[in-house]
C-alpha cells in the first residue's frame, strides 16, 4: 500500500522533532509500506527517507521544478517531475490514493498539504485515509482549531449547502507514537485488501 508523507523538509528543524523519524522510517520499511513523498535532503521526511534508501525500499519523490536542484544530493527511487507546489501535492494524493496520507510534523507546507487533503477527502475527490502523528503535541493547536471551527459550524451542512460525502469526525486518525503509526495502517490495508471494490473518486480512470 502506498503512504503519503507530509512533512518538515527544513535544514533549521529544531532536532527534537527528528527523533522519531528514523523509527518510522524503519517500522514503514519493515511492513512494506511504499512511501511518496515531496521533500528535500533535510528535515524529518528526509529522516524517514533514510530508511528507504538504507533498506532499498519502493518510494516515490514527487518534486516541482522549484526544488529540482535538491535532485543533485539525494537518492531515490522514483522521481515524478511537476511544473508548480500545488500540482506536486495533487500528484502525491494521486499516487496515494485508496492508500493513506501521514502527516508528521513539519511546517507551512506541511499545513497547507494537510488541510488541502481533508477537504479533498470531505468533498469526494480523494478515497485515502489520514493520519495525524502528534508527536510530543506537535498538533495541539491545529486540533483546537479543528475543534472551535467544527463547534462554531464551519465543518458541518448549513443552509442551503451540498451534503458533504464525509463526516468531519470521521476525517483523520490522530496517534503520538511510531508504535501506533503502524497499527493504523496496519488497519488501512488490512479493510482495503478485504474490499472488492475502491470506491471511485473523480481521478479515476
Amino acid at each position: 500500500m502506498k503512504v503519503c508523507v507530509i512533512g518538515g523538509t527544513n535544514p533549521a528543524t529544531n532536532p527534537k522533532w527528528l527523533d522519531f523519524a528514523e523509527d518510522l522510517g524503519k517500522r514503514m520499511c519493515d511492513a512494506h509500506f511504499e512511501m511518496v513523498w515531496g521533500g528535500n535532503a533535510f528535515g524529518v521526511l528526509s529522516h524517514i527517507h533514510k530508511k528507504y534508501v538504507k533498506y532499498d525500499k519502493p518510494n516515490t519523490l514527487v518534486m516541482p521544478d522549484t526544488y529540482k536542484d535538491d535532485l543533485k544530493v539525494m537518492k531515490t527511487d522514483k522521481v515524478v517531475a511537476t511544473e508548480l507546489v500545488v500540482e506536486r501535492t495533487h500528484e502525491m494524493f494521486l499516487l496515494a490514493n485508496h492508500g493513506a496520507i501521514l502527516c508528521v510534523p513539519g511546517g507551512i507546507g506541511t499545513i497547507y498539504e494537510f488541510w488541502t487533503a481533508i477537504e479533498g477527502l470531505r468533498a469526494g475527490e480523494y478515497d485515502f485515509d489520514i493520519i495525524m502523528l502528534n508527536y510530543k503535541g506537535f498538533f495541539d493547536d491545529q486540533l483546537k482549531f479543528f475543534d472551535f471551527i467544527n463547534q462554531e459550524g464551519f465543518t458541518k451542512i448549513g443552509k442551503g449547502g451540498a451534503p458533504y460525502k464525509i463526516e468531519p469526525t470521521d476525517l483523520f486518525k490522530v496517534v503520538t507514537t511510531p508504535e501506533e503509526v503502524l497499527v493504523e495502517l496496519e488497519k488501512i490495508r488490512d479493510k482495503r485488501d478485504v474490499k472488492k471494490f475502491c470506491k471511485k473518486t473523480p481521478h479515476d480512470k
